[in-house]
């Protein structure tokens, strides 16, 4: 026996339809903001405030910058790939290092100090796991609190020396160094060769390298630990003939503030 449906599920089903089907156009024809506040170079600007924070000089203004800054101007300026990895990657030390010293407490609870989107950038609010994980590892998971800015900074391939750069608070974290565009590569290179030679034992006898915590946490980034095994034979720390059984080293989370090259 067919069933009428009664006429006001009809009429909520519809309505439904028509408010999922306006939020999705809405949102893909969502734009950058814009605003009049724009540094001269967004390059110079972030190195310039991790400089600030180093020589421990007032950096208010910095952040107030960054807080109304032209999103829209800011995604044309950052054209290249080399450019967006070396403004977000002194972005991220920045406020890391901000986020330190405003509330060193914070960092006691590593899912707030990561994960809460209170940082405004261009009015648009993200975390730092945002920024890292959202914009430089191409996440687009539950975890990112604001995909509709990290899709458009995205990054197009991963970069997977960029876990060599990014200097989260702790002590075993990488050292802070400026990065700009234009020698991009070999900072890479530097950086990722310092912090691998200084966290890599390899033995002989037992056939084991015992290497740094990061490398457990992002192995699917190096294409899982074959992949960290010949990572590592790329930089002479393994032999080019031995796969070596991986033991992870615990990572240090004592914090570790104004770590600069």
């Amino acid at each position: 026996m067919k069933k009428n449906i009664p006429p006001f599920i009809l009429l909520f089903t519809f309505l439904s339809f028509v408010l999922l089907t306006s939020q999705k156009c809405s949102e893909s024809q969502k734009e950058l903001p814009e605003s009049n506040v724009y540094p001269v170079n967004p390059i110079d600007f972030s190195q310039s405030m991790l400089l600030y924070i180093k020589s421990e000089l007032p950096f208010r203004a910095y952040l107030d910058t960054l807080e109304q800054i032209n999103l829209k101007k800011l995604h044309s300026e950052l054209n290249t790939p080399n450019k967006k990895l070396a403004f977000w990657i002194n972005t991220y030390n920045s406020l890391v290092q901000i986020r330190l010293l405003e509330n060193p407490n914070l960092f006691e609870d590593k899912n707030a100090f990561f994960k809460k989107n209170d940082i405004l950038i261009g009015g648009e609010k993200l975390s730092l796991n945002d920024i890292e994980n959202g914009i430089m590892r191409l996440k687009t998971d539950e975890n990112i609190t604001n995909l509709f800015i990290t899709k458009k900074f995205m990054l197009k391939t991963l970069e997977n020396r960029i876990h060599f750069t990014l200097n989260c608070g702790a002590t075993s974290c990488p050292a802070i160094a400026y990065y700009n565009p234009d020698e991009l590569e070999q900072q890479l290179e530097d950086a990722t060769r310092f912090y691998v030679e200084n966290n890599c034992e390899y033995n002989a006898e037992k056939n084991e390298v015992l290497i740094s915590e990061l490398f457990s946490w992002f192995k699917d980034d190096f294409s899982g630990e074959d992949g960290v095994v010949e990572f590592l034979k790329k930089y002479n720390l393994i032999p080019k003939d031995k796969s070596p059984t991986i033991l992870f080293k615990k990572y240090d989370w004592g914090v570790k503030p104004a770590n600069f090259n």
